[in-house]
């Protein structure tokens, strides 16, 4: 794309980051109309691996069905598997995505490993041009690989990743949508924070900061900190077909709700029940 081109076409995709008052149904035609225009744009995609640390058996089964029904049509994908044996169950899931072009790579880490060490031998063991992470217990709709990856490439930003628009709250079984012009909400821009669990990045960009680090937590900030420091770029886009999960379980860290009850537009019981976010269980 020319960087004339480029320029016209980011500013046309900032007027929807400025109208917050949006409804859901009015957010997600306006949505459908972003994925047509850049993937008019975009003749191929280059490959692509997803890299996932687990230590929940379930929480595999289920974000193995949500990869199972991503639109991107082919990815790799490289599984952590945190001081458990994957199951029967995981292996059929795994043969399913097999089936339909998605490259799976398995390894086996024990307890003494933190999640910092096991996601950076993930993404030195993948070949992807970009490299996206995924956390097992947040939910994503089909489209979510699909879309990063058209942002990506339209932005050419060294990291693409969601707004924080969509939290569920395990707690209360409480989803709600937060919409706003400012914060970790906001869509659309030029960033240095994207949701963890939605990051995309470039495979040399996150070579030259040491990947993910090797540390016990805070590993989505040792990535996004470091390349901030090297001069690169963050791209937040919407936030819609992601719900972060607010989890009860002990492997999570732990935070107020009501910190994201008191700037919400709109709640749904459970999980948020559309399309978007795929097909719950």
């Amino acid at each position: 794309m020319a960087r004339f081109q480029l320029q016209q076409y980011m500013e046309g995709f900032g007027e929807m980051a400025k109208n917050v008052a949006l409804t859901f149904d009015q957010e997600v035609a306006e949505i459908q109309q972003e994925r047509n225009e850049r993937r008019a744009l975009i003749k191929s995609y280059p490959p692509i691996s997803v890299v996932i640390s687990t230590a929940r058996p379930l929480d595999l089964e289920s974000i193995l069905k949500q990869l199972e029904v991503q639109t991107l049509e082919t990815f790799q994908l490289v599984l952590g598997i945190h001081g458990f044996k994957i199951s029967p169950t995981h292996q059929r899931l795994i043969k399913k995505l097999q089936k339909r072009s998605v490259d799976v790579i398995t390894m086996n880490f024990d307890k003494k490993f933190t999640l910092g060490q096991i996601l950076t031998e993930l993404s030195k063991a993948s070949y992807g041009k970009y490299i996206t992470k995924m956390d097992d217990d947040d939910v994503y709709g089909s489209e979510h690989l699909q879309d990063l990856a058209d942002v990506a490439i339209t932005t050419r930003a060294d990291v693409v990743g969601k707004a924080m628009n969509y939290v569920y709250l395990e707690d209360i079984d409480l989803t709600v949508r937060r919409v706003h012009k400012s914060g970790i909400a906001s869509i659309n821009q030029w960033s240095d924070w994207v949701c963890g669990g939605t990051i995309m990045v470039k495979r040399d960009s996150a070579s030259a900061v040491g990947w993910f680090g090797e540390g016990k937590s805070a590993v989505d900030s040792y990535l996004l900190g470091g390349i901030k420091r090297n001069g690169g770029k963050i791209w937040r886009m919407f936030g819609t077909g992601y719900i972060y999960r607010r989890s009860i379980a002990p492997q999570t860290y732990m935070t107020n709700s009501s910190k994201y009850l008191r700037y919400c537009n709109e709640q749904r019981v459970g999980i948020w029940s559309h399309p978007e976010f795929g097909v719950q269980e």
